[in-house]
């Protein structure tokens, strides 16, 4: 495929105009692409002053994942160029060589442990000296489960469970059965064991409440004299339509919006003074 080259004037238009508009602007006015910009600014080593440091946590996960995933990804990640993420990769001496093949003995430590699920993933990737993803990439092509749920209860688990969830924390009830608290909260969420009880139901006075001054009064104001949530006040509103979007351009919601509009910025002004 034959590359277009460059003429003096667009090299011109690079010097004058790339430190400035950046390669966006500057591919679109010399109708070429942006990869095409950069690879050509870095040969002329030409800089743009809209010159974005990197930051440390940036360079970090190039680290961590610049042998196991591609450039492009790890651009999207970051929001910035392939030539970016490349260029910065070299100073930060790193290459993306290809991960070495799997080994007998890894495939082997990798089927004995991953469908335990008392073994965290971080310590195989670790004694495998692996990344996440090329776990779980691994153990996808062994076709390995890890099973969704980590402990088997019995009975007598379950009704010690029931016996006391009101009474104790989540995380107490984990300690006395020997059970990590995950385990316990995904139990008691499946079975419909909650140590808080269900707000109830909205009542004919209160939704009248809500109609009569949403326009006027905050959804934190609205809760607290109803001693709802601010998310509960909200949703009532929006299953009342005054703020569905079908409805966004009734004159009610319009003063809603202008009233919490006023609000907000009435806060700003008292924390910028």
């Amino acid at each position: 495929m034959n590359r277009k080259k460059w003429s003096k004037s667009e090299l011109l238009y690079l010097k004058r105009y790339y430190p400035h508009k950046g390669p966006a602007q500057t591919a679109k006015k010399l109708g070429r692409t942006i990869h095409s910009v950069i690879s050509k600014t870095s040969k002329l080593g030409i800089t743009t002053k809209k010159f974005r440091k990197w930051e440390i946590w940036e360079e970090n996960y190039i680290k961590r994942h610049y042998n196991d995933r591609k450039a492009n990804s790890i651009a999207r990640t970051l929001k910035r160029s392939v030539h970016a993420v490349t260029n910065h990769a070299q100073k930060l001496n790193l290459t993306s060589q290809k991960p070495s093949d799997w080994t007998e003995e890894e495939k082997k430590y990798l089927r004995r442990s991953y469908p335990d699920r008392l073994i965290p993933l971080n310590e195989i990737a670790k004694r495998l000296g692996r990344s996440l993803t090329a776990v779980y990439t691994c153990a996808k092509k062994l076709k390995l489960v890890r099973p969704r749920h980590e402990h088997n209860w019995t009975a007598e688990e379950h009704n010690y469970l029931i016996k006391n969830f009101k009474k104790k924390r989540f995380k107490e009830i984990a300690v006395d059965l020997g059970l990590s608290s995950d385990a316990v909260v995904q139990y008691a969420n499946r079975n419909g064991i909650y140590r808080r009880s269900k707000m109830p139901r909205w009542s004919e006075t209160e939704i009248e409440f809500v109609k009569v001054n949403y326009t006027t009064l905050t959804a934190e104001d609205i809760g607290n004299k109803l001693g709802r949530t601010v998310q509960s006040v909200r949703q009532c509103a929006g299953r009342l339509g005054l703020q569905n979007r079908k409805n966004w351009y009734k004159p009610a919601n319009i003063e809603a919006r202008v009233r919490k509009f006023k609000i907000w910025n009435a806060k700003q002004k008292q924390r910028r003074s």
